[in-house]
């Protein structure tokens, strides 16, 4: 019943918006500047006339966007797909999508979090509107004034609507405003007063929080208790601690608390995979993890330092079941500690650019999409910012000078944090793990180990 009142509400307020809009736009035309600025007892004709242009002018930029966004929204606002009817889609295992990036979010299994709802596995930020009934790439918030949800696709859209909206709402408050003060006796310029001072407010409070927001990279859902709110990232391993076939035991290294309830199960319709088959245990000193790793002098003191780490929380291999020809990808299961925003770019200027385009035309008309949308770099679902790097620093994952992980120098700025900060390598951003891994000692190692193989 919920759903569908807040739908109805979703297609009634922008009829009524537009309703307001042009009872605002009748009044700045008709009662005050042909009655009362061109045909009033002090005529103003010039005045008459360049007022409502200017009215319309800047009425012109705020149709065009909200028609764009509401189009975006009626349409397709960055949904996830459904999955089948009869779940079978929770028998399978996660697609090579989520697996074959270098980092993406998951459970305490190492699996990519699972939507009962929509019935299919859930990409990075996205969330599940009651209201819509959908799940949503980088969902913001589900708003009536715009007629659905406001996701990754319709953002940018989003921030450009209110920005023109509240400049004519600021003309209109301050034109109507000045004539009132002027001349009190029309009744509907009063009223047309109170509606553009309304939005006034309104708009101004939303494009301050929105802009807030974007230059942190983050949404209105991430931001509610951000202080406090961690998660579970699966991050793959540098190459030296990568198996090289697949491991006896599992695809699943689980912590002994992870729950055991799930969808996917790899040997039986219901359920996760059952103990007997998989181990519940993340210590790297297990029987277990005997074959799982290979090199037994070079890798372990690496593995063992990681597995200290107090955000190391086991380990998973995919593809889960061994298939021929499928490389075997193995991924430390981290928990971040609270607070930090693994997407924050590590400015404003950069996560604003990266919601609102890099060029003058991409922030000013309402034709593209947000760039956010582009999810073709296997490195992440969306690019990874220095808090991140930091991060894989503090779990043990890169061998750099000692450097521990300290929230407050990464989510407040001060003069000590701004000499220490590290900018995030290039490539996290373009599909290339950053010069921080240890892949380039790793190469030489094995070369060195095979130059004295053959010497003997």
């Amino acid at each position: 019943m919920a759903k569908k009142a807040s739908l109805a509400t979703a297609r009634v307020v922008p009829v009524i918006l537009a309703f307001i809009v042009a009872y605002v736009s009748y009044v700045v035309v008709g009662p005050l500047s042909i009655n009362y600025l061109i045909n009033g007892p002090r005529v103003r004709i010039a005045a008459g006339i360049a007022l409502p242009i200017i009215w319309f002018f800047l009425l012109l930029p705020v149709a065009a966007t909200y028609l764009r966004l509401l189009l975006v929204v009626s349409r397709n606002p960055g949904y996830t797909e459904l999955g089948d009817a009869d779940g079978t889609a929770a028998r399978k295992e996660p697609p090579p999508e989520f697996w074959m990036r270098d980092v993406f979010a998951c459970d305490q299994r190492g699996l990519p979090v699972w939507c009962q709802y929509c019935r299919n596995w859930k990409p990075d930020r996205a969330h599940h509107s009651q209201d819509a009934g959908r799940c949503t790439l980088k969902m913001d918030h589900f708003c009536p004034w715009v007629g659905g949800v406001v996701g990754e696709r319709s953002v940018n859209f989003f921030l450009q609507f209110l920005f023109y909206a509240t400049l004519l709402a600021a003309y209109g408050t301050a034109l109507l405003g000045y004539f009132v003060h002027e001349s009190r006796a029309d009744v509907q310029i009063n009223v047309a007063l109170g509606l553009a001072g309304f939005f006034l407010l309104f708009t101004l409070g939303m494009v301050v929080n929105s802009f807030f927001l974007v230059s942190r990279n983050t949404t209105t859902i991430e931001n509610i208790d951000n202080r406090g709110r961690t998660m579970l990232l699966a991050v793959l391993l540098p190459p030296e601690l990568q198996p090289t076939q697949y491991p006896s035991s599992a695809g699943l290294i689980l912590p002994a608390s992870a729950s055991l309830n799930g969808p996917y199960d790899a040997g039986s319709d219901n359920g996760p995979p059952r103990t007997g088959e998989h181990p519940v245990t993340s210590e790297i000193d297990d029987p277990s993890h005997s074959s799982y790793f290979t090199n037994n002098s070079g890798t372990n003191w690496a593995l063992r330092r990681a597995s200290r780490s107090e955000f190391w929380r086991g380990t998973v291999t995919y593809p889960l079941s061994p298939a021929e020809g499928r490389p075997l990808r193995t991924f430390a299961i981290l928990e971040t500690p609270p607070g930090m925003n693994p997407w924050d770019l590590g400015s404003p200027w950069c996560n604003m650019k990266n919601i609102m385009g890099s060029k003058l035309h991409h922030w000013l008309l309402p034709l593209r999409h947000s760039p956010c949308c582009d999810h073709s770099s296997n490195v992440s679902f969306y690019p990874l910012g220095p808090q991140f790097e930091a991060f894989l620093d503090s779990a043990g994952l890169v061998q750099r000078p000692s450097r521990r992980y300290d929230p407050g120098s990464l989510v407040t700025s001060s003069r000590r944090s701004a000499t220490r900060k590290r900018r995030l390598g290039e490539g996290w951003q373009n599909g290339e793990r950053p010069d921080g891994w240890v892949s380039e000692k790793a190469a030489r190692r094995v070369l060195r180990q095979t130059h004295r193989r053959d010497a003997m």
